[in-house]
């Protein structure tokens, strides 16, 4: 059970702060060995550069987000991947929620949406309406699709929305 983290840097989600927070939030998990590599990818001249040096973090810069995550899905080790937007924080639990997923083998044959925390009434009735923020999805699956955006992936890996699987927006 190896897991690599990619972590997308765009918008409000690739300043420092956001970055730093995230992905600070997976330092216990890297400790206990859940992940094995993380990669930052966001857009040139974001300076990323820095926070992953210190982290000790693989960087990938591109323009387009679809190419920086295409770069960042081939670098991985992982045989599953967790796909996470910057500027959000896991829920309690997040992290036992993906060991069962992974150590289920589940992860191997769809993905599994992380969403927001319900943010509103609408998303409280309606918990699928809460934004896609990340997706954990074994890797094998990820590598086929031709122009690997996060919307492709969802799709391309038949992802289902896991109802454990919450982050708060920080950014």
């Amino acid at each position: 059970m190896r897991l690599s983290l990619v972590l997308l840097c765009s918008g409000r989600g690739a300043e420092a702060e956001p970055v730093v927070r995230t992905l600070s939030a997976f330092v216990a998990a890297s400790v206990r060995g859940l992940i094995c590599d993380a990669v930052l990818a966001g857009p040139p001249n974001a300076e990323l550069g820095l926070i992953a040096d210190h982290a000790g973090c693989a960087m990938i810069e591109n323009e387009t987000e679809n190419e920086a995550l295409r770069l960042a899905l081939s670098s991985t080790r992982g045989s599953d991947v967790l796909i996470l937007r910057s500027g959000h924080l896991p829920d309690i639990g997040l992290i036992e929620a993906i060991e069962d997923l992974l150590q289920s083998g589940r992860t191997q044959e769809r993905g599994w949406i992380l969403r927001v925390a319900p943010e509103g009434l609408s998303q409280r009735l309606v918990p699928v309406l809460a934004p896609a923020v990340g997706l954990l999805v074994g890797r094998r699956l990820c590598m086929p699709v031709s122009d690997p955006s996060f919307r492709h992936l969802i799709k391309a890996t038949r992802a289902r929305s896991a109802s454990r699987l919450r982050l708060r927006r920080i950014a």
